[in-house]
C-alpha cells in the first residue's frame, strides 16, 4: 500500500502543497487531477521520493522512500521531463537500464519497443517527443515495479499510442497488481482507466472519490428552471446554472441523486430530465464550488440536501 499522509512541501518559504492525504492499494489505478501550478508535479516528486517533505511521511508497505534504496529500488517514476542519454540508442537504453534494475526484463522492453512501434536502433536523440514519451513509459514497465508514479505520461502521443498505452498499463495493474498513481490533464482518459480520484487545486486536496463515487455524486440535469425561488439558500446550495437557451437551463446538482430530485421538485423546476455528465464536467463544477469559497466538497454535500429545509 502506498500511504501519503499530511504531506506538505514548499519552496523559499511558500507552501506548494499542504495537507495532502492519499492512499493507493496495489492493483489500483489513482488519478491526480489539477491546473497547472496546482502542485502536481510537487506531490509526485515527493512520492516518488525525490523531494523530501517538509511535513508529513509518503510510505510504501509502512517504509518511508525518501532517502531510502530499498523501497526506491520497487518504485518506477515517469517523468515529464523525458530526460534521456540523447547519444544512446533506444536499445542502449535496455542495457543502461540493466546495469541499475536487477528486476529490468529486457524481453518485457522489446516486445513493448514492438508493440509500440519504436526502431530500437534509433538514436534517442532524433526520437520524437511522442516516442520519447513511450520510451519513457516502456522502460519504466521493464522495471516490474511494485508502484508506478507517472507525470503526464501521454504527453506528446498521438490518439493511437494513447489507446495502447491505457491498454498496456491496465494488462500491466492486472497482471502484476502495480500500485499506479499519475497526473494527466486528458479528464476522458483518467476517468476511463482509473478506479479512483484526487483533485487538487492550490496544492490542497478539494475533492478525492472513487471514480464511480463521483459520477454518482454530482448529476446534469436540463429543465425550466423558476423565475424566482422563496429559498435562495436551498436553490444556491443544490443547483449550479451552467446555461440557458430560451426557457430551458442545463444545470448541475451535488449530492444523492433522489435527494437532488427531492429539492428539483420542492423549487418548481419542470420539465427536467437527467444527462449523461463526464469526470471532466464534474471537476469543473467542484472546482467553481471550492474556489466560490464554499468550502470542501464533503461540506457541499452535506449542506446541499438541507434536509429540514
Amino acid at each position: 500500500m502506498l500511504e501519503i499522509k499530511n504531506l506538505h512541501k514548499g519552496y523559499n518559504n511558500r507552501p506548494v502543497i499542504h495537507r495532502i492525504d492519499i492512499c493507493i492499494n496495489r492493483g489500483e489505478i489513482h488519478g491526480l487531477i489539477g491546473s497547472n501550478g496546482a502542485g502536481k508535479t510537487t506531490l509526485l516528486k515527493c512520492t516518488a521520493g525525490i523531494y523530501k517533505p517538509a511535513q508529513g511521511t509518503v510510505q510504501y508497505d509502512e517504509k518511508d522512500i525518501y532517502d531510502n534504496p530499498e523501497v526506491k529500488a520497487k518504485v518506477a517514476y515517469v517523468s515529464e521531463q523525458l530526460d534521456f542519454i540523447n547519444i544512446y540508442s533506444v536499445a542502449g537504453m535496455a542495457i543502461y537500464y540493466q546495469n541499475f534494475y536487477d528486476t529490468f526484463s529486457r524481453k518485457k522492453f522489446d516486445d513493448l519497443v514492438e508493440r509500440f512501434g519504436i526502431n530500437p536502433k534509433k538514436n534517442i536523440g532524433t526520437l520524437s517527443k511522442g516516442q520519447r514519451s513511450k520510451l519513457n513509459f516502456i522502460l519504466a514497465i521493464a522495471q516490474q515495479p511494485e508502484y508506478l508514479i507517472m507525470d503526464e505520461p501521454e504527453s506528446g502521443m498521438d490518439a493511437e499510442s494513447k489507446a495502447m498505452f491505457r491498454d498496456i498499463l491496465i494488462e500491466e495493474v492486472d497482471r502484476e497488481q502495480i500500485g499506479v498513481l499519475f497526473s494527466s490533464h486528458d479528464l476522458a482518459d483518467v476517468e476511463r482507466m482509473c478506479d479512483s480520484v484526487t483533485m487538487i487545486e492550490a496544492g490542497e486536496v478539494f475533492a478525492q472519490k472513487s471514480v464511480d463515487e463521483f459520477m454518482e455524486s454530482v448529476q446534469k440535469w436540463k429543465g425550466i428552471l423558476p423565475q424566482n425561488t422563496t429559498n435562495d439558500k436551498l436553490f444556491t446550495m443544490i443547483v449550479h446554472e451552467a446555461s440557458r437557451i430560451g426557457d430551458l437551463s442545463e444545470f448541475y446538482t451535488v449530492g444523492e441523486r433522489e435527494e437532488s430530485e427531492r429539492i428539483l421538485k420542492k423549487l418548481g423546476i419542470v420539465d427536467y430530465y437527467s444527462q449523461q455528465i463526464t469526470l471532466e464536467e464534474i471537476c469543473t463544477l467542484l472546482k467553481k464550488i471550492y474556489m466560490q469559497g464554499k468550502g470542501r466538497v464533503s461540506d457541499v454535500q452535506k449542506e446541499g440536501g438541507l434536509k429540514n429545509e
